[in-house]
């Protein structure tokens, strides 16, 4: 069968290919890397996908397709991609919006350089919103009205949300012009709205951090991230830690129900926040995609604690079926959903399977590590087809929590450092006035002092006078000693960790492929100073890939895409969790990791 030629153009970008005929024009443009809005699932009732076809003779179009052009007053060269379909050769212009590309995420936003996943395969958000003209006798039963709903979205085994189907039957006169809110994943009518409201849908994607906090709000029609915002975990004054806050969670009744609290009040101050960057109201909210490890998972549905605070650190949970909102305390529509990203094992959670969801780990042939610099210090191992993780209890340090001088990464927290001429020269956030320093700019001071000659390899500051234990940074702004040791700590147990996955996979460091640095740290982690600083190991700069805040990239794109919810459930299945707190090789491991430089990687390379 001969082939056809097409030519797709979005903007700069020209793809040509050949393809079979008889293919529908969506199937072709999302297999050459472009993904349109689907948002109807490729039923053609929704009009989101309309592309310029130009052809020697353009097929007659349907009265439904000629009816959703009109409406958005577009030429007859206009047609439907998810119902075109390629019989002669084409060329097609993709107008603007109609493909959907996805935003790298961070509240500090860094540098990535995975420039193969910016996109997702396909937009198809699991609520979406459908405006209906009803008819007299589309509402003479709940039955007729669903059939209608049915017929028109495609959605054949399509039924009730009970709270729907109370409005549907005593809905009157208003139902005959209303907009149905529908879960396409779990095919459920959740609610109807009077009039038409279907533009007025968003999403929430939450990092739900064990020290802070961080979220995107998200249009469920166009794919834009419309704010961004992050906040300390209140949760932290009870623990600085997983390990802490599971302790308390123990301790006696009622301190569960301490940190559930905490946690939703904490996503809540962000809810407030994001709406009125946006300008929306809470109830347009539908749908939220949640990411944390297991420990926040669990503190926020109130699960019990028990089997995570002894060994062998067993979750009640690893994955969860979409929740409403009764579970989850949030004050957004009573109708909307949650979607929990699963869980992989003891204290490695949601958080990590959202990362690897967005960096495409799993999926890239060799061998490479992905790192987590939070709080609960999460690793995954990619070792040919083996896929390990393991949790490390870094701290709050590499997110600037618990240093006398230390702040997340917000206007005024130094990100970026470096030793020049004999004195530190230091940049902040958004260009003011330094204020504090955050984790990118942590590890760059830690490097630059060794280099200066300022500290020892074991971390103490070297010539200290009558008491003064503290590096000068800037003026009001200095590393004391105390904050070094606690930088140390952080430091040796993800490079413990990373050791001990490592000899696990019977893998040196300089087998790896590359390693993906993930964490809301600051936006100016420089590779050089995370090798020689030791953090990581002396690999070539360019296997280095800085990927920001990993976790709630992965969260939007459970949003926003299908295939990306279908991934990550397959996902946690071929990830094997590793306890390193049952590693008898754990503590000397970690003490050897102390020191600061690099000649811990490169005295042992085992």
């Amino acid at each position: 069968m001969k082939e056809i030629n097409v030519r797709i153009t979005e903007g700069v970008e020209v793809v040509e290919l050949q393809t079979r005929p008889g293919r529908k024009l969506s199937r072709v443009l999302l297999e050459a890397g472009f993904p349109i809005n689907l948002y109807c699932g490729g039923h053609g009732v929704c009009g989101r996908c309309f592309v310029e076809i130009e052809a020697e003779k353009l097929p007659e179009e349907s009265q439904e397709e000629k009816r959703l052009r009109l409406i958005k007053n577009l030429p007859p060269r206009f047609r439907l991609a998810c119902r075109f379909v390629v019989t002669v050769p084409i060329t097609v212009r993709i107008p603007e919006n109609v493909c959907y590309h996805q935003e790298v995420l961070s509240p500090a936003p860094v540098r990535v350089d995975l420039k193969t996943i910016v996109r997702i395969r396909d937009f198809n958000p699991p609520v979406k919103k459908f405006f209906f003209r009803l008819k007299a006798g589309d509402l003479a039963s709940a039955d007729s009205l669903i059939q209608k709903i049915s017929s028109t979205t495609r959605l054949n085994r399509l039924h009730f949300y009970p709270d729907a189907y109370i409005k549907a039957i005593s809905g009157g006169s208003w139902l005959r012009s209303s907009t149905a809110v529908v879960d396409t994943d779990l095919q459920t009518l959740l609610n109807f709205e009077s009039g038409d409201t279907s533009d007025r849908i968003f999403g929430l994607a939450v990092d739900l951090g064990t020290t802070t906090v961080s979220a995107a709000l998200i249009s469920l029609t166009t794919g834009k991230i419309l704010a961004e915002a992050q906040t300390l975990n209140s949760q932290s004054k009870y623990g600085a830690d997983v390990v802490s806050r599971v302790s308390f969670a123990v301790e006696k009744p009622g301190n569960l129900e301490i940190l559930r609290q905490e946690a939703v009040d904490s996503v809540e101050r962000l809810i407030s926040e994001l709406i009125e960057k946006a300008g929306i109201k809470r109830k347009w909210i539908y749908a939220v995609s949640l990411a944390g490890n297991t420990v926040m998972n669990h503190l926020f549905l109130g699960c019990p604690m028990h089997s995570l605070s002894r060994s062998p650190f067993k979750p009640v949970f690893l994955k969860t079926k979409p929740l409403t909102v009764d579970s989850t305390r949030l004050r957004i529509n009573p109708f909307a959903i949650t979607y929990f990203s699963p869980n992989i094992g003891g204290f490695v959670g949601g958080d990590i399977s959202a990362g690897l969801l967005y960096t495409g780990l799993i999926s890239r042939r060799g061998n490479f590590l992905q790192v987590d610099l939070g709080t609960n210090g999460e690793i995954v191992l990619k070792c040919g087809h083996t896929l390990l993780a393991a949790s490390t209890a870094a701290g709050p340090a590499f997110e600037g929590s618990g240093i006398s001088c230390g702040l997340p990464a917000v206007p005024g927290a130094i990100e970026k450092i470096v030793w020049k001429n004999r004195r530190f020269f230091c940049r902040a956030i958004s260009g003011v006035k330094p204020s504090g320093i955050c984790g990118s700019g942590l590890i760059g001071a830690i490097s630059e002092s060794l280099r200066a000659g300022l500290i020892e390899p074991s971390g103490r500051i070297k010539g200290l006078k009558g008491g003064q234990d503290r590096i000068k940074l800037i003026s009001g702004i200095a590393l004391t000693q105390l904050d070094i040791r606690k930088l140390q700590l952080a430091m040796a147990a993800i490079k413990s960790g990373i050791r001990l996955l490592l000899r696990r996979a019977g893998l040196s460091w300089s087998g790896l492929d590359g390693i993906y640095l993930a964490g809301v740290f600051g936006n100016s982690v420089d590779a050089g100073q995370c090798i020689f600083s030791g953090l990581l190991p002396p690999l070539p700069m360019e296997k280095i890939h800085f990927v920001g805040n990993a976790s709630l990239a992965g969260a939007t794109m459970m949003l926003l895409s299908r295939s990306a919810r279908q991934e990550i459930e397959q996902l946690r299945r071929k990830v094997k969790h590793v306890s390193l707190a049952e590693n008898k090789d754990f503590q000397p491991e970690f003490l050897r990791a102390l020191a600061v430089g690099n000649q811990y990687w490169r005295s042992r390379d085992d």
